[in-house]
């Protein structure tokens, strides 16, 4: 008998962690000499709790130099966010928070002015065209949603052109002609027919007299044991198109794992077919991606995550180090150069170095 889920709230259970666990002065000298969940696992408490009483104390998370604050430092609190003031000082954003509330220092408002008025009275030039990519380095869209909002579809960014070639590829794998092929074994040209398709093997058979072997001309390809062969028309209509997996699934009728293997087989046959990689760079099926560009409002470069849906300002991003919020066009004109996408996650990632 299967036993029954506990309808115990995981929560409730932290939350009276926190309020019965007694810091005494021994296990308060374990903050900030390893992890905060570490701490945490050896306590038996929760992670936050940890975390919250080495604030109080203003004690630095593991790994972070501390720091001896001067008079100097002290007059740069709260002229700018936290976050530019951290970069002038060289330490950490919590640093800096911290000590800013310590010494009851109010915090800069980052989102004084909003960015479509800076525009408007900046009238910053407009951004130079884009530069050809290299042919191997895949197309992401910056304005394709990742998710599919509820009554809501994506849009169709079909590439016609791997479509087209993909379809001419499946002809002529699937081909029932009997004019024999060279050998994919050893190359020759001194082949056979041996076989006729018939209902128990659906494609002509063939036999290499130099080496002494049977072949199709699916073998040696990454599709020769590829089930559902009917559905592949309709499946390589969407590698092409920036979408998850699921929504893959839901359009094919089909399990996640068999979008998964088929685009995998599809990346490793189009490297085989053009050793280049231009047309596996094509492929977008499943992949998601992460934005970089600098943040328009308080200058922090890296990663910011993607927000909510497109408007005319483009796919909205938000900074985690000012909590701003900004539309992609925005953002390039203040500064002045591109949002770069990077892959995130690769579900059927193919090494392009050694396949």
């Amino acid at each position: 008998m299967v036993a029954p889920i506990s309808k115990k709230n995981p929560s409730s259970s932290h939350a009276r962690n926190r309020r019965h666990h007694i810091w005494t002065a021994k296990t308060e000298a374990l903050l900030g000499t390893a992890s905060d969940r570490t701490i945490a696992a050896e306590l038996g408490i929760n992670r936050i709790t940890v975390a919250r009483r080495r604030q109080e104390l203003g004690i630095a998370s593991f790994g972070t130099k501390a720091v001896v604050w001067t008079a100097e430092m002290d007059a740069q609190l709260g002229t700018n966010i936290d976050t530019v003031v951290a970069q002038k000082l060289d330490v950490t954003v919590w640093q800096v928070s911290w000590r800013r509330r310590q010494l009851n220092i109010p915090p800069t408002q980052p989102r004084s002015k909003q960015l479509s008025s800076i525009i408007a009275k900046v009238q910053p030039s407009p951004l130079p065209p884009k530069s050809d990519e290299a042919p191997t380095r895949k197309p992401f869209l910056v304005d394709q949603p990742q998710f599919r909002r509820a009554g809501g579809s994506y849009p169709d960014t079909e590439d016609k052109a791997l479509t087209a070639f993909l379809e001419r590829a499946l002809a002529e794998a699937y081909s029932l002609d009997l004019q024999p092929i060279a050998c994919p074994y050893c190359h020759s040209h001194h082949t056979s027919l041996t076989q006729k398709a018939h209902a128990r093997s659906p494609r002509p058979a063939f036999y290499c007299g130099k080496c002494d072997k049977r072949f199709n001309r699916l073998t040696g390809t990454p599709l020769a044991r590829l089930r559902h062969a009917e559905m592949m028309p309709a499946f390589v209509r969407l590698l092409s198109q920036q979408l998850p997996y699921e929504e893959a699934c839901r359009r094919l009728g089909v399990d996640y794992k068999a979008i998964a293997n088929w685009t995998k087989k599809f990346r490793l046959w189009l490297l085989q077919l053009d050793p280049s990689g231009r047309w596996e760079a094509k492929v977008l099926l499943g992949i998601k991606t992460r934005a970089y560009i600098q943040c328009p409002r308080c200058g922090a470069e890296g990663e910011k995550q993607f927000l909510g849906g497109s408007d005319h300002r483009g796919r909205r991003l938000i900074c985690s180090a000012c909590s701003t919020t900004f539309g992609v066009r925005d953002a390039e004109l203040l500064t002045q150069q591109r949002v770069r996408l990077e892959i995130l996650y690769d579900p059927s990632k193919v090494d392009t170095l050694t396949t």
